[in-house]
């Protein structure tokens, strides 16, 4: 390696390329945090620690920031493998390319030999390796792919409330209205108050009437006063079998 790091660079493939094509379109005089930040979309930091640190490690840009002559020949398609193949001399040990140097290497073993010699994760190996065969296939049509898997992403749908069907609505307060007058309709009237019982007896056509009275007299009231009672009775039944 040139500078005996044991650490190694990470690019994500899509910063990669839109970069490059942002180098193609214009080469700005410094590449800072803000300028990639407002740029690829992301925030400052992330610019800062994914993009900026490593470019200043393979030498796309200096110290300062400013674009190097390399980074003009990164951009120049005819120039972009030689570049791909300058970046590996200069940023890995001869194991890694004795060992890996075909495009279809395995990826976990090379994961692997990342993890014993960065000293990281699998996850921060999986990154070193995938920048490693980008670098490794130096293939332009790589980037014509990322746009196309960047396309085929399916947006969200923003979230859409259900919309009232006045129909089905009216419907609905129709039939409710229809089963509360059903129900009303077929509730039972209030009974009238039943008639006292009446006992009769049927002698050939004519029903018989039975009577009963009966008498509460005070034992305060005098002989006088209870003959007066009976006669009154006589009087107005008297007729009353007639």
């Amino acid at each position: 390696m040139a500078n005996g790091d044991v650490s190694f660079p990470k690019i994500a493939d899509g910063n990669w390329w839109k970069l490059r094509e942002l180098f193609k379109r214009k080469v700005p005089a410094v590449v800072t945090p803000t300028y990639l930040a407002t740029a690829l979309s992301m925030g400052e930091a992330s610019a800062r620690s994914n993009l900026v640190g490593p470019f200043k490690k393979i030498g796309i840009i200096d110290d300062d920031g400013k674009p190097t002559d390399l980074a003009y020949d990164w951009r120049d398609d005819h120039k972009y493998a030689d570049v791909c193949k300058t970046l590996i001399e200069n940023n890995y040990p001869q194991e890694i390319m004795d060992l890996f140097h075909s495009p279809d290497a395995d990826m976990q073993q090379l994961t692997n030999w990342f993890m014993r010699h960065a000293r990281c994760g699998e996850p921060a190996a999986r990154m070193y390796g995938k920048f490693y065969l980008l670098l490794l296939k130096a293939d332009l049509k790589e980037a014509e792919n990322v746009n196309t898997k960047q396309e085929a992403k399916p947006k969200k749908a923003a979230p859409t409330k259900p919309k009232s069907n006045a129909k089905t609505t009216l419907a609905a307060k129709s039939e409710t209205d229809d089963s509360l007058t059903s129900a009303q309709t077929t509730l039972p009237s209030a009974a009238a108050p039943a008639a006292p019982p009446v006992t009769t007896t049927v002698l050939g056509n004519a029903p018989e009437l039975h009577i009963n009275i009966q008498l509460h007299i005070s034992p305060e009231s005098s002989a006088e006063q209870i003959d007066k009672i009976f006669e009154s009775m006589a009087k107005h039944l008297k007729d009353f079998n007639k």
